[in-house]
């Protein structure tokens, strides 16, 4: 099981700012689901976000065909999912960050996800929003929220 955990983090300039990482059994930080994935999810701000589950929509009902295969279906700050063969395989989403050479397409190795991780991880990052405008980021500082994904 691994943990995604979301958090509002003060940082020693005094800028707050949300977190969503994700955490391996061992209580470690997973830099490859942290890196891609969470990062991904993070960055995907409105309209972006339902532009990028509609697509996950088609993708599930058989009607998604990628305009040019060998480009990322999708992609945010140098952050690319792709959600089709011959980078995905059925069910899942291969997510790379073009920043960070070990998950780049090029240099590294895009990590595999099922749509069912993404739409939880998705979850708890919107639940951390939304505590954010209810709450306000001060009031809710240093708690952490969890999600596991199996």
């Amino acid at each position: 099981m691994m943990r995604i955990i979301t958090e509002v983090f003060k940082m020693p300039s005094g800028s707050i700012i949300p977190l969503l990482y994700a955490v391996k059994e061992d209580g470690q930080v997973d830099r490859a689901v942290t890196d891609t994935l969470c990062i991904f999810i993070s960055h995907l701000f409105p309209p972006a976000d339902r532009e990028f589950e509609n697509l996950l929509v088609q993708v599930s009902a058989g009607e998604y065909v990628p305009p040019n295969p060998l480009l990322a279906d999708f992609g945010v700050n140098d952050v690319n999912a792709w959600l089709v063969a011959p980078y995905a395989k059925d069910g899942c989403l291969s997510i790379s960050n073009e920043n960070i050479s070990d998950f780049s397409i090029d240099d590294g190795q895009p990590q595999q996800f099922s749509i069912k991780d993404f739409y939880a991880t998705s979850e708890c990052w919107k639940n951390l929003q939304k505590n954010i405008r209810e709450k306000g980021a001060e009031n809710i500082l240093g708690e952490k929220f969890e999600t596991l994904i199996p």
